[in-house]
């Protein structure tokens, strides 16, 4: 499996903005547009396949949970190549110790699996849930639920999308988070064959009898069949037993943790009640009986308009609605309509739902108008600029009234701040593909102008 951590330069425990931000560094360094390299296509597929898993709660989550097993498996091998020399070294080798353990206390037994708590941060318009995959005993697995519930309880409601995610996340974490049948179900079988070559057939039984509920495969059972003659049945431990020793499914020890809180915070309410009631109570209130009193005789204004009282009327728009023209070239200047030079492509991508484009080309260096183009919603314009440098302006809206007026009052004017150039490098003429598409990690900005500078 690809390690797309090492893709991105990043430690295996880094944040989301840790994440984010190494992946735009890569992105501008590595784009085709900026690096001449033959590699450089393949450079910026890889970083978008990495960051299109790593940047996705959910995505990162799978894939956490797959990394963790295949690393497992591999430590799995190395200790089977280990035992296969110490073997032929010695005639009297050591008995195997499983190779599966918890992350948190170390333990091997049956109640292993491999589970995701989620954590939620918000506050006000941020917002953000991140899960936490490890391999746990049943012990740390309701430590490690009830310490992100807790976390998530303080934390994750203070927004809209925080306020939800907090409930999607304390009913995932009440039931020792999320825990592929998939996943759990390899790792059980290979946690029964390690726990049988140590001689805990008990244990053995147990983890391949879980993986069987978990994905009943033809091979399980045939090993627990095998093992079923090698065990004897086991006393059921007493309930409060195991719930002291947290052996218990961590629901029942979210239900009471959450049932105090509730009640605690029910009383801390009342309280604050009682207080501001008893405060208002304690004050002494005064009631005032209002008098008739003769209003002062006032002067009527005057209704002379003058230049203090008087404001621009705004004239009302009334030019009628056009059909949009065709998509294409509009205007052409004598730089372009007379060049037989080397040409450089240029390729606009729009969204359905951002409205008809009319984009504007200028020199950057002098500001002379170039070239104009009419970009339909939802298409793709492709044409060629003489070698330069250009400034791009954009204009968009929903309803065309021609050339002067555009889309009207609704139209809303912006440019590209970055200079775009056109060159020949090599044997290619370099240009530029964008896409007017707002996205995540893109290398691209626009801003916002005003109808008197475009």
């Amino acid at each position: 499996m690809k390690d797309y951590y090492k893709v991105l330069g990043v430690p295996h425990n880094a944040t989301d903005a840790q994440i984010k931000q190494a992946y735009r560094k890569l992105i501008r360094a590595c784009h085709p547009d900026v690096n001449p390299s033959p590699k450089a296509a393949e450079w910026t597929r890889e970083l978008n396949e990495a960051y299109g898993t790593l940047g996705d709660a959910q995505a990162k989550m799978s894939y956490d949970m797959d990394f963790k097993l295949e690393e497992s498996s591999q430590r799995e091998t190395s200790t089977r190549q280990t035992t296969s020399q110490a073997r032929a070294e010695s005639r009297t080798p050591p008995r195997p110790e499983p190779n599966f353990c918890c992350e948190r206390c170390s333990r091997t037994d049956s109640t292993l699996r491999v589970s995701a708590t989620w954590r939620v941060f918000s506050f006000i318009n941020y917002s953000r849930k991140s899960p936490t995959v490890k391999i746990l005993c049943i012990r740390c697995r309701g430590k490690e639920s009830l310490a992100a519930s807790a976390t998530t309880a303080f934390l994750g409601w203070w927004s809209i999308w925080g306020f939800f995610w907090t409930l999607e996340a304390l009913f995932k974490n009440a039931g020792g988070g999320e825990q592929p049948k998939e996943n759990n179900a390899a790792l059980l079988n290979a946690l029964g064959y390690h726990l049988y070559r140590a001689g805990r057939h008990q244990e053995a039984y147990e983890a391949l009898v879980a993986a069987f509920k978990l994905n009943p495969d033809p091979k399980t059972e045939e090993g627990i069949k095998y093992l079923k003659q090698h065990v004897r049945p086991v006393e059921k431990k007493p309930f409060w037993g195991q719930f002291r020793r947290l052996e218990l499914h961590p629901i029942f020890y979210h239900a009471p943790t959450g049932t105090v809180a509730l009640i605690l915070l029910v009383l801390g309410f009342n309280a604050l009640n009682a207080g501001s009631s008893s405060s208002s109570a304690g004050q002494h209130q005064t009631s005032y009986t209002p008098t008739y009193q003769r209003p002062a005789y006032q002067p009527p204004r005057s209704q002379t308009p003058t230049w203090q009282n008087t404001r621009p009327i705004q004239p009302l728009f009334t030019e009628p609605e056009l059909p949009a023209p065709e998509q294409g070239p509009m205007e052409f200047s004598d730089r372009v309509a007379f060049d037989k030079g080397v040409n450089a492509p240029l390729k606009i991508s729009t969204r359905a739902s951002d409205g008809n484009y009319v984009m504007k080309i200028v020199d950057w260096n002098t500001g002379e108008f170039v070239a104009s183009y009419f970009i339909r919603r939802g298409s793709t314009l492709e044409t060629e600029l003489p070698l330069g440098s250009y400034k791009l302006k954009f204009a968009s809206g929903d309803k065309w009234y021609g050339t002067k007026h555009l889309f009207g009052p609704t139209t809303a004017y912006s440019y590209i701040p970055d200079k775009m150039v056109f060159y020949f490098s090599g044997d290619y003429a370099r240009g530029h593909r964008i896409e007017l598409i707002p996205q995540v990690g893109g290398n691209l900005e626009t801003a916002r102008m005003t109808a008197e500078n475009w």
